[in-house]
């Protein structure tokens, strides 16, 4: 398995949240049962969002780089156009309770 990253960011408002409706509450709700499924089929590396700027971070395990797009590409946030995504092949270097390879 290959890692990959992608970040998400509002599609539509820097402060997307702070003006969020139901709709956009029920997509970030559905963003994050996605996520839990990644976690829970043992694929997601890591995920968390950035308080000091609008965006969050994804790093998952996906068998090449068709997957992965689709990986991202089927994140309900994405779907419903409340956040855009970017894709980037990554690789954790250093992690922490990991001795360094």
């Amino acid at each position: 398995m290959k890692q990959y990253a992608y970040l998400v960011r509002p599609a539509f408002d820097e402060a997307f949240m702070a003006a969020a409706g139901e709709r956009e509450g029920a997509v970030v709700d559905a963003h994050w049962e996605f996520l839990l499924d990644l976690h829970r089929r043992g694929r997601l590396v890591f995920a968390g969002r950035c308080f000091d700027g609008p965006f969050g971070i994804i790093v998952f395990e996906a068998g090449d780089d068709e997957e992965a797009a689709a990986v991202t590409r089927s994140d309900p946030s994405v779907v419903a156009g409340v956040q855009r995504a970017e894709l980037h092949p990554f690789k954790v270097g250093l992690l922490r309770g990991e001795a360094p390879a």
